[in-house]
């Protein structure tokens, strides 16, 4: 952690960003959690409550374009701009509109949030050393790590103290704190070369790099299966906790937090000196087999005494993934088209997640809770083995490290 501290201290421009980014990442949790009980509170019926969560969900399929835009303009006046928008778009929410247009909204609020994204893993290598990346990611990833560990907390709690339309209120101020911290950054122009190309054959020229380039190509299709089988847990963990370990609603609320925290300690492991020795692409092995060791852990555990600390570590193989994708994809693709890369492997997160949701309930019902965790374990599983030859023959990043 000493080196960690020594790197926001001696990367005054990092540091700002990490404090960007902590600010508004903890109050966009606390906004999605105060939202989701309002949605829930006004409206009482689970229709709504999803059509608000796919709302916040499903733009973000729309990364391929947004990392064209962010290679093709100044990365620091696209986060700006971001956190500008974000904070213009929670003020609007912040009153309480119509059911209709909060959705809209929200769709809105997602898609300049996905835009911010590459955006800012594009612009971490010009902050810091190439040796520092990892560690860098993973200070990034306890900033962003706080949407689930603290966000939920923050927001039930403002959400009860001072109503959702001052907690929601509360966000918007954050984005305005974060667009100030950002506004602080170098300006970091496209390449010349990218200023040029249209949006729509800019994005096909980053699909073209993936599809041609080994190791981005078993990172972006590993992601989008790893999460298809994994985030099945999303709907079964309700149901192994409420209907087969017979817990409460507020041990329900624990296991979910557990993973949060776990989240952050793979963040802080790497950190801590031993993760950050790993190459980047061995990193991203080791947490896809966490994470799908720990899905069949959570499928046996007898109690919810051994499934807490289980959910901790899958929390912590999703901590380290986050870390390990955004540094492969640094290390490895040219600046002019890093936002690019990184907009299709966030799309196919999303893409990964709307299959799950779509396979999970048929999985719980068809089998079990335990059985669906058990199936999960066995596909993340599959697919680390058949991606790891080409990953452990990964070449030599282009900015060093790992």
């Amino acid at each position: 952690m000493s080196g960690a501290l020594a790197l926001l201290r001696r990367r005054r421009h990092f540091r700002n960003l990490w404090a960007a980014i902590a600010l508004s990442y903890a109050g966009s949790g606390a906004a999605t959690t105060a939202l989701t009980l309002y949605v829930q509170q006004t409206r009482g019926t689970g229709t709504a409550v999803a059509a608000f969560l796919i709302a916040a969900q499903l733009p973000r399929l729309l990364g391929p374009l947004a990392g064209g835009v962010a290679d093709r303009t100044d990365l620091r006046t696209v986060m700006v701009a971001c956190d500008l928008g974000q904070a213009a778009v929670f003020g609007l929410i912040a009153t309480l509109p119509p059911f209709g247009l909060l959705i809209a909204l929200t769709a809105v609020a997602t898609v300049l949030q996905t835009s911010y994204g590459p955006a800012r893993t594009a612009m971490v290598p010009n902050l810091v050393e190439p040796e520092e990346l990892i560690a860098a990611n993973a200070l990034l990833g306890t900033a962003t790590n706080l949407y689930v560990a603290i966000g939920p907390l923050l927001g039930g709690l403002l959400f009860a103290a001072i109503g959702p339309a001052a907690a929601i209120l509360v966000n918007a101020v954050t984005f305005l704190g974060s667009a100030a911290l950002t506004a602080t950054l170098p300006s970091t122009p496209p390449p010349a070369e990218a200023e040029h190309e249209p949006l729509l054959a800019a994005t096909r020229t980053g699909a073209r790099f993936i599809w041609g380039n080994q190791v981005m190509r078993a990172v972006v299709a590993s992601i989008c299966l790893l999460v298809a089988f994994l985030a099945v847990d999303n709907v079964a963990a309700v149901f192994l906790v409420r209907d087969t370990l017979g817990g409460s609603a507020f041990a329900y609320g624990l296991i979910e937090a557990a993973f949060g925290v776990g989240m952050l300690a793979g963040s802080f492991w790497i950190l801590g000196g031993r993760g950050g020795n790993w190459a980047a692409p061995r990193l991203y092995l080791l947490s896809c087999a966490i994470s799908s060791l720990a899905s069949a852990g959570s499928g046996a555990a007898p109690s919810l005494a051994v499934l807490a600390p289980v959910q901790a570590i899958a929390g912590s193989g999703n901590g380290i993934e986050i870390v390990a994708s955004e540094t492969i994809i640094q290390q490895q693709v040219p600046r002019g088209l890093i936002g690019r890369v990184y907009g299709f492997t966030s799309s196919a997160t999303s893409l990964g997640i709307g299959i799950a949701m779509a396979l999970s309930g048929i999985l719980v019902d068809a089998t079990s809770p335990r059985a669906t965790f058990l199936i999960a374990a066995a596909g993340g599983l599959l697919v680390t083995v058949a991606v790891a030859p080409t990953l452990l023959r990964a070449p030599t990043p282009l900015r060093g490290g790992g």
